[in-house]
């Protein structure tokens, strides 16, 4: 059974920020819809697993932007499975323009879990049949777990929303990242671009949960590297971590 995956992808309006070209939260939520549909042509669709009662989760994602393709591109966008790592099912994503130049690359880990009880269950038995391209990972050194930062520069809040909600109506991957971002300075956001991310995922929060989100800054020569922590806004448990390196 071929492991790969290839989409043409044009950019929407929606998916840009004001500067014209696609954020790294437009480039996440294809690479997440592309990887539901490859799931889908292998038999292991999320509604395949919500009839059998379970799910999947993402655990771990990281993306790096080598130039964000601009508003009206056409670009292609090649996924495929990596590989089987415990309970893990590894996932990668190369984006490419019309010269097959790299626009960005990604790397991401991807959980089964049982729904009632939201515990890991072990990758469906046709992951196991899969002939996993023989090709270089796009990004060395995986999708690394992260740590805490150890202090606030910035704190923001949110609560989730109805809209916010995926089909466990629990919140959407991409919206913790959207949240870790959004606690920035604006003119960071104005005026850098998001060159690389990574996520780690910890726990799940749903409709009407307050989350907060903190942010520490560290200016480097070359870059602004930030670290991000996204907790419940009355537990204090730890939701999400994640790191984000801004370039000129």
């Amino acid at each position: 059974m071929d492991g790969s995956w290839t989409e043409q992808v044009r950019i929407r309006a929606s998916d840009v920020t004001p500067a014209g070209t696609a954020s790294v939260l437009a480039l996440a939520t294809h690479f997440q819809e592309a990887a539901g549909r490859h799931a889908a042509a292998l038999g292991v669709s999320m509604q395949d697993l919500l009839a059998d009662g379970k799910a999947w989760v993402l655990a771990r994602l990281r993306l790096a932007v080598d130039r964000p393709p601009a508003w009206e591109e056409e670009i292609t966008l090649d996924t495929w499975p990596s590989g089987l790592d415990r309970l893990y099912a590894t996932r990668e994503v190369v984006f490419r323009d019309e010269d097959e130049e790299p626009l960005a690359r990604g790397t991401s880990a991807w959980l089964v879990i049982d729904t009632e009880r939201r515990r890991p269950l072990r990758p469906p038995a046709a992951l196991y049949d899969i002939e996993t391209p023989d090709r270089p990972a796009p990004l060395a050194g995986g999708a690394p777990e992260l740590s805490a930062p150890d202090r606030a520069d910035r704190t923001r809040t949110f609560t989730v929303r109805y809209h916010d909600l995926d089909l466990n109506r629990h919140v959407n991957n991409v919206r913790y990242l959207e949240w870790a971002l959004e606690t920035l300075p604006a003119g960071v956001l104005d005026e850098r671009r998001c060159a690389e991310c990574a996520l780690t995922f910890e726990a799940e929060t749903t409709l009407g949960d307050p989350v907060r989100a903190t942010a520490a800054l560290r200016e480097e020569a070359d870059a602004l590297r930030v670290r991000h922590r996204l907790a419940h806004g009355e537990t204090d448990r730890t939701l999400a971590l994640a790191a984000t390196r801004w370039t000129q």
